[in-house]
């Protein structure tokens, strides 16, 4: 992801949160994060490394891993003892062979999981066979891409919410993979002064964020990178609430390079009823946040090494992790009753 995108810096970061906070018309509310506390992972050596993981879930009692860069582009391992099962999925264009996923969101239901396949985008719906290979059982018609399509998030059986175009004009776009138009809608922010941003450069960037869509498609969230800001919407993009939030640590990683924007979400999952989000801690990502649909934060956790993605397992309560740097651990956090 490109960072540098202001010209003056980040006084106009500031400027926009106190703004948030004093109680404008479009704010909700300014909320104080709970007290993190401190949570320890166990560490499971795989058998097989993961050189650049993308995105973790689970599905039907087996944890999966997708891999964008290798030949195969999928191991799964069973669950909850973590047993290597396969690496399938290989690269290119055959009936069962990918070209790579918008890997932001894989949705999973039932025994399948699905997601959108780059360059041809075409809604693919997976299963594993037989515990040894993947297998797509549906392939949908092209979408109107425009381009390209960033994040991909099912609202019911035919509709999808995606990120607007990098033409500017909305911030969301809902799909319809019966005949595969697109609908932008979706004001964005005004958090950002229009004149500090670099000539040409699409507000897709800056206000870059993360989706969660509720359990019946009925809302979703947008948790943004750059800033300490949570926003709900219905399903039609009309905004519910508007919040900032409030860290203690005000642990938001920042560059020496004063041009650069601090990042804060780095990642979220819905799953049950609930929303985990990775923030940003004064030196890597540590914290998860855990919300309700209501727009309530319920709990934050500092996690004992930074991750980079996740997913959680609801049956035994973890959240599984993984980092950049070690191509063969996966981390396991135990989350308390109560949270």
């Amino acid at each position: 992801m490109i960072n540098k995108i202001a010209k003056p810096g980040c006084a106009w970061l500031m400027a926009a949160s106190l703004w948030a906070c004093a109680g404008n018309s479009q704010t909700t509310d300014c909320v104080p994060m709970p007290e993190a506390k401190p949570l320890t992972g166990e560490t499971v050596k795989t058998e097989v490394d993961a050189l650049l993981p993308r995105a973790m879930f689970v599905v039907d009692g087996k944890l999966g891993i997708y891999k964008e860069r290798e030949e195969f582009m999928f191991d799964f391992y069973t669950l909850p003892d973590f047993k290597f099962l396969c690496s399938t999925a290989p690269r290119g264009q055959g009936p069962d062979d990918l070209i790579g996923l918008e890997c932001r969101n894989i949705e999973v239901s039932g025994t399948t999981f699905s997601a959108l396949e780059h360059m041809t985008w075409r809604l693919k719906t997976m299963k594993l066979a037989g515990d040894s290979a993947m297998q797509v059982v549906h392939t949908s018609k092209p979408l109107d891409a425009n381009g390209a399509i960033n994040m991909f998030h099912r609202l019911d059986s035919l509709h999808y919410l995606s990120l607007g175009s990098t033409s500017n004009q909305k911030e969301f776009c809902i799909y319809d993979i019966s005949d595969g138009s697109a609908h932008e809608t979706g004001e964005y922010p005004e958090w950002i002064d229009p004149a500090t941003l670099a000539t040409g450069m699409p507000l897709l960037i800056p206000y870059g964020k993360f989706l969660a869509v509720s359990p019946d498609g009925n809302r979703f969230a947008a948790f943004y990178w750059h800033f300490d800001r949570v926003r709900f919407f219905d399903r039609d993009c009309k905004m519910l609430m508007d919040i900032t939030t409030s860290h203690d640590s005000n642990g938001k990683q920042e560059d020496d390079d004063e041009n650069k924007l601090p990042s804060c979400y780095f990642g979220v999952k819905a799953a049950g009823d609930k929303i985990y989000a990775l923030h940003a801690d004064s030196d890597s990502t540590r914290l998860l946040e855990i919300w309700d649909w209501d727009g309530h934060p319920k709990s934050v956790f500092r996690l004992d090494r930074p991750v980079t993605i996740m997913t959680v397992d609801t049956k035994t309560r973890r959240v599984i992790a993984k980092d950049a740097e070690h191509s063969n651990e996966i981390y396991l956090y135990e989350l308390p009753g109560d949270y």
